[in-house]
């Protein structure tokens, strides 16, 4: 009872703080009101009983929930089923592809605040992007809207317009694809899919889970989630959280508000309904990077973070400069309702339907170039403001069936997917200013005159996946995806007048497909073989494209192998694949004003992750990847540069990491442990002639057991508070975007 009512304290003290923010107050006492009425506050702290009569498993997998700090780590489950990788229920060890997940025990106590920071920990995965292009990713020798980031297992649009840095309380785990995912998705992921999953509500118990942390930068996250069971078939679940951020860079702040809620409804145990809403409402930080100077002006040259071609610099003076102006904004709201249903109307069938709608607002209005101008020795501004309205309304149903083909075991799912999107989006370029590199007078971003150019689009796909028992231990899982896309783009100019020439409908038929072998060599030793293909725009953006860029769709192939395995009893686990891409048929410029569709890119690489119990206290777990990624004929379309053979902006050829947990420790309940991520050098843009010199970065942890349900943790990030360069866009090509330096942290984590 003293913790119950120690808790509701801490409550009420925590909601008297965000009284001034109206909706999270609001979301707080919902959470509150639902925990105190379950009785959980008095119940599940003191009722610790296991019947004498459970079995041996079901009391490992009790004590294993209520360890709260026993969540640093985690051996790599090949045995669990995988959504993101196929509908078909397969597990990781059965799918013919890299499947990577990090899941939200994890997260929290690594510290991983925002959607990026987590994902990045996973094999060989890279980020970056401005404001302008929040929370990029690299991988497999692919960016930006390359690499499709999924929610819920939904497409929403192309990564660089609608990915934002997300919170991460609100998640229950982050899966990748690794390759081209259309066969699954539809057009983009060449390089690989993100798939950020929510929490949902399910039927175990009553749960309360309460976050609160303070770091350097004045960065502050909180987070209030239960579940709670309302009858024996219907039970809610509310997660709420809030992040913010001054950010390290001078007047950059930062802030995040994410609530996510669901419904579920279980009648019997063959068929259920799941209402959910996700609402999000961010501010993006203002930091679009830190311009270059030639040596002749800095005098305090950061060594060791970049090489260019014409000996430009980043002067230690600027690098917290903020050259935004003062009234810069990048802002968003999205709302999305959404409802899954669950039938099997028998062992052999089961169906499912998805239908969802997602609004969004995007604003942006800043001064996002920074130049210098060697003549008056001062940083030159463009402005740029863009507005984003976004409709999509869609629907997913598909079919599966168990049954025997030709006296073998199959599985067969078979499905429609259709999606209606209307998108408008105004921009515009006022005009912009000078000013002093050191001492830089922000001012204000001006009037908007802009014009307006609608997106719409009606897509409907048709698909299908099969796995066939070929074998005790050998499965055939083959994928097919048939799509048409009906495109429309207009372009009006600043008086309103529609834009002919700019302006242009189009249909795109795709077909994917899929074919991979899967063979268990021993119970524990799995090997597979895969080929996949895949569909881009030729451009960067199909929300973007206009009547100069009317061609049809990127193409892309993926040859994969690899392997998967338990070791040493169930302690440890391994993973190895190699890959061959090759992207053709995109976007190149072949005179002047003139585009084509003959440019190529590919790559080939190998990745493999290895995580060890080394004894009942102590793991470790390590990756690596390697890559060798390279344009063929290409000359950029933006600027016109010749890039065939160059490596692609922003891949490194190596991206290592090692991390480390020691639990327990002295017979303490204190958990202790940390990691390294190396990554190798990169390139800034197409040209090849910015280096972004490779760079280590570590973060040290320790969690120690206040109660049974409560943990204190501290973190360091970027503990030998390295410099470096995290990313370059290409579209600023005089500036970089440093990497954050050291954080101090101390979090304070509730289970009940």
């Amino acid at each position: 009872m003293a913790l119950g009512e120690a808790i509701h304290s801490t409550g009420e003290n925590i909601m008297r703080g965000f009284a001034g923010n109206r909706p999270l107050y609001a979301s707080l006492s919902v959470i509150a009101l639902l925990w105190s009425t379950s009785g959980l506050a008095q119940d599940s702290a003191v009722d610790t009983t296991v019947e004498t009569d459970q079995s041996s498993a079901d009391t490992q997998a009790a004590d294993e929930a209520n360890e709260i700090t026993v969540t640093g780590w985690r051996l790599r489950q090949l045995d669990r089923e995988s959504e993101t990788a196929s509908r078909l229920g397969l597990t990781i060890r059965e799918t013919p592809a890299t499947v990577d997940q990090i899941t939200s025990n994890e997260i929290l106590t690594r510290g991983f605040r925002t959607v990026e920071e987590a994902t990045v920990s996973l094999p060989g995965v890279t980020s970056g992007g401005s404001p302008g292009a929040p929370s990029l990713f690299s991988m497999r020798g692919f960016t930006g809207g390359q690499v499709t980031v999924l929610h819920n297992g939904l497409y929403l649009g192309p990564a660089q317009t609608i990915n934002r840095p997300g919170n991460t309380f609100n998640i229950e785990s982050i899966d990748i694809l690794k390759g081209p995912a259309s066969v699954l998705f539809g057009q983009g992921a060449v390089g690989g899919a993100v798939n950020i999953v929510n929490k949902s509500p399910d039927f175990k118990e009553d749960s309360l889970q309460v976050l609160g942390s303070y770091a350097t930068f004045d960065t502050v996250s909180v987070g209030v989630g239960g579940n709670k069971l309302l009858s024996d078939n219907l039970a809610a679940r509310l997660d709420v959280s809030y992040h913010r951020t001054g950010g390290f860079v001078e007047d950059a702040p930062a802030d995040s508000f994410n609530a996510t809620a669901a419904l579920l409804f279980e009648p019997s145990a063959d068929f259920s309904i799941e209402i959910g809403m996700d609402f999000l409402e961010d501010n993006l930080s203002p930091y679009f990077g830190t311009p270059l100077v030639p040596t002749s002006f800095a005098t305090d040259p950061i060594d060791g973070i970049l090489t260019t071609a014409n000996g430009y610099v980043v002067d230690r003076r600027t690098r917290f400069k903020n050259y935004n102006v003062e009234d810069s904004r990048a802002h968003s709201r999205h709302f999305w309702p959404r409802m899954v249903i669950n039938w099997a109307p028998s062992d052999s069938v089961s169906i499912s339907n998805t239908a969802y709608y997602f609004h969004a607002t995007r604003q942006w209005l800043n001064a996002e170039n920074f130049i210098f101008n060697e003549a008056t020795n001062l940083i030159d501004r463009d402005r740029f403001f863009v507005l984003h309205n976004q409709d999509l309304a869609g629907n997913q149903f598909s079919v599966t069936f168990k049954h025997k083909l030709f006296g073998l075991d199959n599985r067969l799912v078979a499905g429609i997917d259709y999606s209606h999107l209307d998108f408008k989006r105004e921009r515009g370029f006022p005009d912009g200013d000078s000013v002093d590199p050191l001492n830089p007078s922000r001012g204000l971003f001006g009037p908007l005159v802009g014009r307006v150019s609608p997106t719409r689009w009606d897509q409907v796909a048709l698909f299908a996946e099969d796995a066939l028992d070929l074998a005790d231990g050998f499965k055939l899982v083959t994928g097919v995806r048939a799509e048409r896309l009906y495109l429309t783009r207009e372009n009006f100019d600043f008086a309103g007048n529609f834009e002919a020439d700019t302006s242009f409908t189009r249909t795109y038929k795709l077909l994917n497909w899929r074919l991979g072998a899967v063979y268990d060599v021993t119970p524990n030793i799995t090997t597979y073989a895969s080929f996949s293909t895949g569909k881009d725009p030729v451009g960067s953006d199909i929300f973007l494209v206009d009547a100069n860029e009317d061609f049809g769709l990127s193409s892309s192939r993926q040859y994969e192998i690899g392997l998967k395995a338990d070791a040493l009893g169930g302690r440890a686990s391994f993973t190895l694949s190699a890959y061959s891409i090759k992207r053709k048929n995109i976007l190149t410029q072949v005179a002047l004003d003139q585009l084509s569709n003959i440019g190529s890119q590919k790559s080939k690489g190998i990745e493999f992750t290895s995580e060890m119990k080394v004894t009942d206290n102590w793991t470790l777990i390590a990756s690596g990847s390697y890559v060798d990624a390279k344009f063929g004929e290409f000359v950029d379309p933006f600027f016109g540069i010749a890039a065939s053979g160059n490596r692609p902006p922003n891949v490194p050829k190596w991206v290592g990491s090692i991390w480390t947990t020691v639990r327990d420790i002295g017979g303490l309940p204190l958990e202790m442990g940390g990691g390294m991520k190396y990554v190798a050098s990169s390139y800034g843009n197409t040209a090849n002639t910015l280096k972004l010199n490779s760079y280590a970065t570590g973060i040290v942890y320790a969690s120690y057991e206040l109660t049974p349900n409560i943990s204190l943790t501290g973190r360091i990030n970027n503990v030998f508070d390295k410099t470096y360069v995290q990313w370059a866009d290409i579209y600023y090509p005089a500036q970089v975007l440093m990497g954050e330096p050291r954080r101090f942290e101390v979090s304070v984590l509730g289970r009940f």
